[in-house]
């Protein structure tokens, strides 16, 4: 105990004479832009990974979950301060931080966090049992049941007459322009402590480009960073997004032999290296590495003569689409080129319903388990159903929805970010996530 003391008079003796530039202080306004242009203050459907992530951040800083989950997948007390559960991850009790309010002052007791969880999973029994402690009871054994609870769409929230999020986070609603601009300002008595800066501006609808000119001129402090930029120092999360080509339903590549063969004849390095600029993983499997530590199971690597024999003598005439927002074209030209030298007529078309769509889909969870559910959702695959809680058990069921060859997994991809040079204490997260609290701006006067 001396020694912490020590050490503790130490630091606090080096922070006194330390410059004052580097030293946080309060105040100020941080401005972030964003892509997505969102009506609603609502965490949207996976239709665009882009919309998705920015409503997550922006929602997360207003609410809270009842814990998250670190890179390892390792759960961490936020409202909950501790759990625990039977043999069966049948039933689970949780205890929740004392005296934790919503911005409106209406506390966040246990009978409310369960109204909210309750109506978010109609198939659970939640309910208070003690001043601060919840049950979540599921019929059947839920062990990732923390690593559901720590996803953006189980953030705490309340909602006012005009739908805005009422939350517990470290920070509060105070303007919201739907499709334009969101202002929040800091929560003074947040149960987790006041953010250093009084508030957050996020203006929405900025392409990549105006956002690293709205950088570069000092009109924004934290922006969005294309994988494809070179001209940038960007900070990047790890691999948090598949890149993958969709088969529609009623597509005319019905035969399985010739899907597999485009996915053989698709070169991924050339197009990682020098259309994404290193920014990518190559993959032919739905969950990266740092998930499983078996994807390299999954070859990756390109094979035209093989495909040229597994196709039959028809030429097939197929579309492919992406969306214009990721800037995938090149991409897509990419792997038209790919697929022709192995004797698939692709072409590339924004009209009408393509057989094969280029697409992005979030991986919203470090746990393996949670973020194959929803990689399944988002793909329209059945949804897994592994039999145990085995690695052996997770690549089976990852291979079970690869069968077929309904989805082509092309890339993994990090979310990436720029802060500008005002913005101190921006650390980013391996996760994608945002931890604005910590910021603090150099010139907040």
């Amino acid at each position: 105990m001396r020694r912490i003391s020590f050490l503790l008079l130490a630091l606090i003796s080096l922070a006194c004479v330390a410059p004052a530039a580097t030293r946080p202080r309060y105040g100020g306004t941080l401005r972030v832009a964003m892509q997505s242009m969102p009506t609603t203050f609502d965490l949207p459907a996976y239709s665009s990974p882009g919309d998705y992530w920015d409503m997550s951040h922006a929602l997360s800083l207003v609410g809270d979950t009842l814990v998250r989950i670190d890179p390892q997948s390792r759960p961490q007390p936020a409202l909950a301060v501790a759990w625990q559960s039977d043999s069966g991850a049948r039933h689970w009790q949780f205890t929740l931080h004392h005296g934790v309010r919503f911005h409106d002052g209406t506390a966040a007791s246990p009978a409310a966090v369960a109204q909210i969880l309750g109506a978010l999973h109609p198939d659970w029994t939640v309910h208070a049992t003690a001043p601060d402690s919840l049950m979540i009871d599921t019929e059947a054994s839920t062990p990732s049941l923390l690593a559901e609870l720590a996803l953006p769409r189980n953030l705490i929230l309340t909602r006012n007459a005009a739908g805005i999020a009422i939350g517990t986070g470290p920070f509060r609603v105070a303007d919201f322009q739907p499709g334009r601009f969101l202002k929040l300002a800091a929560s003074e008595d947040c149960w987790s402590g006041r953010p250093f800066v009084d508030n957050v501006e996020i203006e929405f609808g900025q392409s990549l480009r105006d956002q690293s000119v709205a950088l570069e001129l000092g009109r924004a402090d934290i922006i969005q960073a294309a994988n494809t930029s070179a001209r940038i120092r960007a900070s990047s999360s790890l691999p948090v997004e598949l890149m993958v080509l969709v088969f529609s339903s009623d597509s005319k590549a019905q035969d399985p032999r010739l899907r597999q063969a485009l996915a053989l004849a698709i070169d991924r390095k050339p197009i990682q290296s020098v259309v994404l600029k290193g920014a990518a993983e190559p993959a032919a499997s739905i969950l990266p590495n740092w998930m499983t530590g078996y994807s390299s199971v999954f070859s990756t690597q390109a094979d035209v003569q093989r495909a040229k024999a597994l196709l039959t003598d028809s030429r097939l005439s197929l579309t492919l689409s992406y969306d214009p927002r990721d800037a995938a074209q090149l991409i897509a030209e990419r792997i038209s080129l790919n697929a022709r030298e192995a004797g698939i007529i692709l072409s590339v078309s924004l009209s009408g319903t393509a057989d094969v769509r280029l697409a992005r889909i979030a991986l919203p969870s470090p746990n393996p388990a949670v973020s194959l559910r929803e990689a399944a959702r988002q793909l329209a695959l059945p949804q897994p159903t592994p039999h145990g809680a085995t690695v052996e058990d997770l690549y089976q069921a990852e291979r079970s929805l690869l069968d077929g060859t309904s989805v082509i997994p092309l890339f993994h991809l990090p979310l990436a970010y720029v802060a500008g040079s005002r913005a101190r204490g921006w650390v980013p997260d391996q996760l994608g996530r945002w931890n604005l609290s910590d910021v603090w701006l150099e010139d907040s006067q």
